[in-house]
């Protein structure tokens, strides 16, 4: 999470690896993240890997609005291309909003 950033909205992404193929998945991940990050002020995400092998993103977003706008900013395709060449199976899960977020307390 980015201090001081209430997330009010939450998307999440499941993948199916190709084996060998996870360190190139993640760098292209990465690589298009961080884009997603200079063009979208205060996206926080977590690549994350499931007992299962698969591999989970939770990205934080400030609004819907900010989730729909980012997919037409999107513009490595190289990335993409190289992120899909690792990918089996993609899940997208329903996208969710935010009702209620307890931070740590000191």
């Amino acid at each position: 999470s980015v201090p001081g950033v209430i997330f009010m909205y939450l998307t999440l992404y499941q993948w199916e690896i190709k084996s060998g193929k996870e360190q190139q998945f993640i760098d292209a991940w990465t690589r298009l993240t961080e884009q997603v990050q200079r063009t979208t002020p205060n996206v926080s995400a977590k690549l994350l890997k499931s007992h299962e092998g698969r591999l989970v993103a939770l990205i934080e977003w400030p609004s819907q609005k900010a989730w729909e706008s980012q997919t037409s900013k999107n513009t490595d395709l190289l990335a993409q291309q190289a992120l899909m060449e690792c990918v089996v199976q993609l899940e997208t899960l329903v996208p969710m909003e935010c009702l209620k977020e307890l931070k740590p307390t000191s």
